[in-house]
């Protein structure tokens, strides 16, 4: 019995220190001084072509990540990521503050939220809005 108890304390010691890890990994801080920022094009915005391509274009430029989403919950899904990922700023096109944005907000208020114009990105993403 008491062998048996011995074997599986190991054994959850093991699946701890492999947890704990991944825990760790999963959670990068960005160099200090730096900025992570990203944009989020939902609705209409999703679809457009110029948009799109403006979206892609800042991005690269700035050097922020890009996500297209289309549906609300992908909208919440991806905004809610960006905030726990570390995201100092998330600026938006398109994406439903109610239901997207506000819930993800109130949990996290050291990220700042920008919505943004499809044509105004590049001053959301730099500032200047």
């Amino acid at each position: 019995m008491l062998i048996r108890m011995t074997k599986i304390q190991m054994k959850l010691a093991a699946v701890a220190g492999v947890l704990a890890v991944f825990a760790g990994s999963a959670i990068a801080s960005p160099e200090p001084g730096s900025t992570k920022s990203a944009i989020v094009v939902a609705g209409s915005a999703a679809t457009d072509r110029d948009a799109l391509a403006n979206a892609h274009e800042v991005a690269e430029a700035t050097g922020s990540d890009l996500k297209v989403v289309r549906s609300s919950a992908e909208q919440l899904g991806v905004v809610h990521m960006l905030a726990a990922r570390g995201y100092d700023k998330v600026v938006t096109v398109g994406v439903d503050r109610r239901t997207a944005i506000a819930p993800v907000a109130g949990k996290y208020p050291r990220v700042r939220f920008v919505a943004a114009e499809a044509n105004g990105l590049s001053a959301a993403i730099s500032g200047a809005v």
